[in-house]
This record gives C-alpha cells, sequence and structure tokens, in this order.
C-alpha cells in the first residue's frame, strides 16, 4: 500500500473512553473526516469501567483549578444535552458527605464555601445536622454527626454512556478501529503518520492533520512517540464491591460520601441503576498501569471496612461482583492537563483526567474543540444527527 492509500482523518482520537468517545462525538458535529482507535476490542474498558458511575455536582475540586471549572460545565451539560440527546441510564441522586467527628465536620464547611466558589447555587447544597442525616438515611453510622447535602449530583452507567456516545459519532460519519494498539507516530510533512498492530498482529497505517491524545495511563506513551514530556502520569487504584439487591433497603436514595481525603473524593456507598449497592474505592498508588484493573484479597477486606464505617448493619459478604477503577493522576499539577503539545501544536494531549473526569466529560471534549477551532476552520454540520434513541438516532 503506498502512502497516498493510507486512510486519512482530518482528526484521530486515541482511545475510546468515555473522554475519547466525548470528545469523537463532539468533532462529528462539524465537517471533518474522524477516527478512534482503541486497543481493546470493545469500547470503555479500563477507567470508564472502572468507575462509580457519579456524576458530581462540583463542590469538591480546589476553586480555580481546570477540573472545578469543567466539573461545573460538564454537569450542566449532562443536564440540559446529554439527558435530553443520549439514550442511556440516569438518574438524580443527591449525595451527602458524612462527618463523624469535629475535624471532618469543619471539612464539610470548606466543601460547603468551595461549592459556592465553583459556582453552584446555594439551594443546591445545604449543611445538615446529625439528625436531618439520620432522618433522610435511617441506617447510618449512628456517630454521624453533620452531612454535607448536594441536590445536583446523578448516577449514569458510564460504559452504556460510552457505548452511546461512540455510536453517536459512528452515526455522525465516525470511524471506529477496535483492537488496534498504537506503536508509532512519526509526523511526515503536513501529517501525522500512525502506526498501530491489530489483534492478528498485522500493522495498520492512518493519517491524520491533528491526533487527539485521550489514551488514559498510556497519553505519556503516547506522547512519548513525538518525544514530548510535557507532563508525567501516576496511577491510582481503587477496588469497589458490588452488593447484591438484598441489600439495597439499608439505603434510601442518596449517594453516601465519607469526607474527601488526599487518597481521593471519598468512599461511598451508593445505590446503583440496577438495583444494587456499590462500595468503595480503596486507594491504592504508584500501580503499574498494566496491573490497573487488578483485585487484591486485602483491598477486598479493607472496602467491607470502609461500608460498615458508613453503615454497620451492611452485609457485605452479600457481595456478588468486584472490580477495580484507577485514576491517572497528572504529577506536574493534579489537575487536567488538556493542551496542544509543545512539540507540535497539532498534537492535542487530554491527560490527568482523574475525578471528576466522568463529570466532565462533555465539557472536555469542548475544550478540546475549542483547541482545534484556533489552529484551523470549523464549520457545523447543518445535518448532525443529535439524539440516539435505543440503538438508532435521530436528527
Amino acid at each position: 500500500m503506498t502512502a497516498e492509500e493510507f486512510p486519512i482523518f482530518d482528526a484521530i482520537v486515541i482511545g475510546a473512553g468515555v473522554i475519547g468517545g466525548a470528545i469523537a462525538r463532539e468533532l462529528a458535529k462539524y465537517n471533518l473526516q474522524v477516527a478512534i482507535v482503541e486497543r481493546n476490542l470493545r469500547v470503555a474498558q479500563e477507567t470508564s469501567a472502572g468507575n462509580s458511575g457519579v456524576v458530581h455536582g462540583g463542590f469538591d475540586p480546589t476553586p480555580g483549578t481546570v477540573n472545578a471549572r469543567l466539573n461545573l460545565l460538564g454537569r450542566h451539560l449532562y443536564e440540559t444535552e446529554w439527558f435530553k440527546e443520549l439514550n442511556f441510564p440516569h438518574r438524580n441522586c443527591h449525595s451527602i458527605v458524612l462527618a463523624f467527628n469535629d475535624v471532618e465536620k469543619k471539612e464539610l464547611d470548606k466543601l460547603y464555601d468551595q461549592g459556592l466558589t465553583n459556582g453552584l447555587k446555594r439551594n443546591e447544597l445545604e449543611i445538615l445536622t446529625r439528625e436531618q442525616c439520620l432522618a433522610l438515611e435511617p441506617n447510618l453510622n449512628a456517630k454521624v454527626v453533620a452531612g454535607l447535602l448536594c441536590t445536583s449530583s446523578h448516577s449514569v452507567d458510564p460504559v452504556i454512556l460510552t457505548n452511546k456516545l461512540v455510536e453517536s459519532a459512528l452515526v455522525n460519519g465516525a470511524r471506529l478501529f477496535l483492537g488496534n494498539a498504537v506503536t508509532s507516530i512519526a509526523k511526515i510533512a503536513d501529517e501525522f503518520r500512525v502506526e498501530s498492530t491489530n489483534q492478528h498482529a498485522r500493522v495498520e497505517t492512518y493519517r491524520a492533520r491533528f491526533i487527539i491524545n485521550a489514551a488514559g495511563h498510556y497519553a505519556d506513551v503516547i506522547a512519548g512517540m513525538i518525544k514530548d514530556k510535557d507532563f508525567s502520569l501516576r496511577t491510582r487504584r481503587g477496588q469497589y464491591r458490588i452488593l447484591e439487591k438484598t441489600e439495597r433497603y439499608m439505603i434510601n436514595d442518596h449517594i453516601l460520601f465519607m469526607v474527601p481525603t488526599i487518597h481521593g473524593k471519598g468512599v461511598i456507598v451508593a445505590p446503583m441503576l440496577d438495583g444494587r449497592v456499590l462500595v468503595g474505592p480503596t486507594a491504592e498508588e504508584g500501580v503499574a498501569k498494566e496491573d490497573t484493573r487488578l483485585i487484591t484479597i486485602e483491598k477486598f477486606e479493607e472496602v467491607a471496612v470502609i461500608a460498615k464505617k458508613i453503615i454497620p448493619g451492611l452485609r457485605t459478604e452479600r457481595t456478588c461482583f468486584v472490580f477495580s477503577g484507577s485514576r491517572s493522576i497528572c504529577v506536574e499539577t493534579d489537575d487536567f492537563w488538556i493542551a496542544a503539545s509543545s512539540k507540535d501544536k497539532r498534537f492535542i494531549n487530554v491527560a490527568g483526567i482523574a475525578s471528576p473526569g466522568l463529570s466532565s466529560a462533555p465539557a472536555v471534549a469542548r475544550e478540546v474543540v475549542g483547541i482545534l477551532r484556533s489552529q484551523t476552520e470549523l464549520t457545523e454540520k447543518t445535518n448532525f444527527v443529535r439524539e440516539v434513541i435505543g440503538d438508532q438516532a435521530r436528527g
């Protein structure tokens, strides 16, 4: 095959998780030839599969950070666009951050103030007394002293959502290449030459004007293919347990958080959309990229301890599924890294998308389009198919 015969695209999105899917769908709104290249044989098999499914209200991120801005914008885009246009399970599900001592109670006040600073409305947040917490969730640990209620959280299924995003992109002309692990990227004249190895060990080659690097934990590896060292990543793995539907009676309809720590947004006991109960996560730093989905017996037991601190009567032995999720942390900023590469402005890195990455996904996609718009003219399609109904789409 000659160079001219290789498929050529305006933009190749590397990675088909919820972030890559969101970006591909947003790009598909414009007159662009878009491809998604994913090393797995299905979409949403990495961080997106190991996710709590919570669209956060936006009170937790540090004010002034990229993730604080995109969390709130992303949540609004879910409410005004994605919930209406994409046919995936979702439910408004109020959250309560629980304090079990006076130190943690002070943290609730900080989170309340952060929420207002980040742009939440006062009617979305409320500091609860012990009595109010127990009235809402009678099976809570009686040692609870206060809670922070947020009424703008939502629960979604990240895997189904990602499939809908990719489906929408494909209906609108994008192409999907599954089972293709990118092995090299070279710049030849004004084009990138991307090589990948498919599941049959055959080398595939693609050409593109722009590269969108949304490869999750491997975003630094992909960036390294053009000798980009603008950022570096570390991993954080968290294990979850899913309890059988018999335990659903132990909680009402609230996502119950412990106060966040340096290890993450806080562990949860939460009702799932399928009627089961989600508990976790733990937090393990510095896990190898290839081990981010592994389960360990030690952490399996730790999840039970977490659950019982929130709801002592929860029967954690009624576990029916376990999974691990992981977060890709940007070492330099501990924030999202969304920027054109210093090595080549047409190579756009979307990295370090830890929590609230799922919440921010619609806004992350718009951020990427904004970077493209600063470099090339974008014209919107007049026939973009906006709504996905079942396995079909509607204009």
